[in-house]
């Protein structure tokens, strides 16, 4: 990978590590009315507006494609989506700490193996060896990491009384909701590799390689845009929210920018990744989709830090810190294992 694409990777993990700090600034707007603003930035205007400012036949390269590549695609993205409504109820039931751990681990792990056996000849690669210890051991940092935060949340409520079956019958449902979130977020990456023919399309019109992949990603997140918009949508209807986009509540206004620069931050890590996937060539989706995660994660968990998450902390805090080292490390192996090889 060449110090350009590490930058792009490092920028991507930034954003996606960062994104969710929108969120927190939601209010007075509802969850719903939010979403759906979010949502149509995030995977219908950013990713269009920068396809064609990429280049002129942004649109042609989506059309010319075989219609099985595009519902595929889209199919893919849509269940993606679900993952991501069901992320938002899992955190009800067991808490931010435990969802972004597993969710991350399953998404990044089966998003990175799919893939990587859907290429013919890659266990025959060199590399082959190198992708799977890195993934093997991005998903013991995740663990560490998801575990960090469920000993942070003891650490913080000593004292707390013990856990009835109401709650234990709460904390399984969440798990299954949780590991379901998880698998079916991994679809995202799948997506993307099923979409290359969009991309080779987009090179055949002309498209330079940092521009060829948006066409292919656009696809597959307006997919997840019908399921996550439709969702809100429901929401709105049912809660009889639409009021909201009156704006006529004090800081309604500054909430729905919020919702816009969510949305931006949410597509670019998606953008810079697909532009470096592409320069590495077949395992491109493979190496970047985990090391985009597992950065994302380390800075997830520094901002926590900056934002007082870890705030009464020790053991868990340390632990942190060795979940993220070992992310590093799993990354270090993904991004230059070619330096091995050689």
């Amino acid at each position: 990978m060449s110090e350009l694409g590490l930058v792009l990777l490092l920028l991507a993990g930034f954003a996606q590590g960062s994104f969710g700090l929108g969120m927190k600034k939601q209010s007075p707007l509802s969850w719903e009315s939010f979403w759906l603003i979010y949502s149509l930035f995030a995977m219908l205007v950013v990713p269009f507006v920068w396809g064609y400012a990429g280049f002129d036949s942004f649109m042609e390269s989506i059309l010319m494609t075989d219609s099985k590549v595009i519902m595929t695609s889209l199919l893919l993205g849509f269940l993606w989506g679900i993952g991501g409504i069901l992320f938002g109820m899992s955190v009800s039931y067991v808490g931010i700490s435990i969802t972004n751990g597993v969710v991350m681990g399953l998404a990044g792990g089966l998003g990175a193996i799919i893939p990587l056996f859907g290429i013919e000849g890659a266990t025959h690669q060199p590399s082959f060896i190198y992708v799977i210890l890195g993934v093997a051991i991005m998903l013991v940092g995740v663990a560490l990491s998801a575990y960090s935060g469920i000993l942070r949340e003891k650490e913080q409520n000593v004292g707390s009384s013990k856990v009835n079956n109401s709650q234990k019958s709460s904390l399984v449902k969440g798990l299954v909701i949780v590991v379901s979130s998880g698998v079916l977020s991994s679809l995202l990456n799948v997506g993307f590799e099923a979409a290359i023919p969009i991309i080779d399309n987009a090179k055949s019109l002309g498209a330079t390689y940092s521009a060829s992949s948006i066409p292919a990603r656009a696809v597959v997140v307006f997919g997840g845009l019908l399921m996550n918009a439709g969702y809100a949508i429901f929401l709105l209807c049912k809660n009889k929210t639409w009021g909201d986009f009156s704006f006529k509540q004090q800081g309604s206004i500054t909430a729905s920018v919020w919702a816009v620069i969510t949305g931006f931050l949410w597509f670019l890590p998606l953008g810079l990744s697909g532009i470096v996937s592409v320069s590495i060539g077949e395992l491109g989706n493979v190496i970047t989709w985990p090391v985009m995660l597992s950065l994302s994660l380390i800075f997830g968990n520094i901002w926590g830090y900056l934002t007082g998450e870890w705030k009464n902390t020790k053991h868990s805090f340390l632990l942190m810190i060795v979940a993220s080292v070992i992310l590093i490390a799993a990354c270090m192996i993904l991004t230059f294992k070619d330096s091995f090889i050689n």
